[in-house]
């Protein structure tokens, strides 16, 4: 298979012969732990729902991590490798091109994937069939206790309006999509979002394939302390959402990047009147585009509020208490000045 610059960068060194599966599961992996490895492949294979294929893409990994892969022996493995290491957007996209399911699950080799995750995201998909994208609620896969806080916001317009305005609001290792809609609408991983090349998929299939969260936590993902790729991720997320806000809802670009900034850059500096200006335009042409008020208002009043508690600076603070939000995103004065005492000082 031809690489990137028609350079000989893919082999299959490994497949399964089986029928036609119902599901393909997409893992990249490079150079991951071993133990972290076992456990992300083990937690496939053991799933209640049999019927996939588990396309492994071996990115560039060294030695080592090819002799792993290559020792695991169930027949519904494919095993493909990248000569060289390339991003994740690019191994996930060579995948794509070989699978074979009517659904497509995403993993990460560093996740877990709990044992009927598959059995229940397969039968959600066989009983709404006007449903294209079915995700769970996950949680820590060191502190399972710690549950991320989207899992509730389970309504389709509430995922769109979240992504659209909130950022990133679905895990990679818990997401389910029907591989006909990525292929009708030509909807790929794209390598120069990376590292948010997942949340630009979910932005682009808004408005092309009806998105559900599952109420149950079937995967398990680690969240890197500290991660490095933080700021670059921020920065894309907030370039993502300027265009999108931009080219597909006519908030002024000015406005739209203002927004962005705020709400996805870090300690940014923001100019008040434009901003509020933002916020209100947004919720106005999202509405015209058929997007309920009470969704809009709740990503962005959830997107505002992880701002302050970001917020670690006193000056900061300061700003963002006197902000006159409105009663829409009820960031009321008690709570403000909450945040202000345990973010701005301790």
């Amino acid at each position: 298979m031809e690489g990137i610059d028609g350079e000989k960068q893919f082999s299959n060194v490994k497949s399964g012969e089986q029928a036609t599966p119902k599901v393909s599961v997409i893992m990249p992996v490079y150079n991951t732990r071993q133990d972290w490895l076992d456990l992300a492949i083990g937690s496939i294979l053991r799933q209640t729902f049999r019927d996939f294929e588990l396309i492994i893409i071996n990115n560039g990994s060294d030695e080592a991590t090819q002799r792993q892969l290559s020792s695991y022996k169930d027949p519904r493995i494919v095993l493909l490798r990248l000569e060289k290491n390339l991003q994740a957007a690019v191994a996930r996209n060579e995948g794509l091109k070989v699978a074979r399911g009517e659904y497509i699950a995403f993993m990460d080799s560093d996740d877990i994937s709990l044992p009927q995750r598959f059995e229940k995201q397969v039968e959600y998909l066989e009983s709404h069939p006007d449903i294209g994208l079915v995700a769970t609620r996950v949680n820590d896969a060191v502190h399972p206790w710690k549950v991320e806080r989207w899992g509730e916001r389970n309504h389709p317009r509430q995922i769109e309006c979240d992504l659209l305005l909130a950022g990133n609001v679905l895990c990679i290792s818990s997401v389910m999509v029907r591989r006909e809609i990525l292929r009708r609408d030509g909807i790929e991983f794209r390598g120069d979002c990376f590292p948010a090349e997942d949340y630009k998929m979910w932005v682009e299939l808004v408005g092309k394939a009806k998105m559900v969260r599952l109420n149950e936590i079937l995967a398990r993902y680690r969240k890197r302390k500290p991660n490095p790729r933080r700021e670059k991720q921020e920065e894309i997320t907030a370039r993502i959402r300027t265009e999108v806000l931009t080219g597909r809802f006519g908030i002024k670009k000015e406005e739209a990047e203002e927004l962005a900034s705020f709400l996805h850059v870090p300690g940014v500096t923001f100019d008040e009147g434009r901003l509020q200006a933002a916020v209100k335009h947004a919720i106005e042409q999202l509405g015209a585009a058929g997007y309920e008020r009470k969704y809009t208002e709740s990503a962005l009043r959830w997107a505002i509020r992880k701002v302050y508690y970001r917020t670690k600076t006193w000056e900061g603070q300061v700003r963002l208490m006197r902000m006159p939000w409105g009663k829409e995103m009820r960031l009321g004065r008690v709570w403000r000045l909450w945040c202000f005492i345990t973010r701005g000082i301790l």
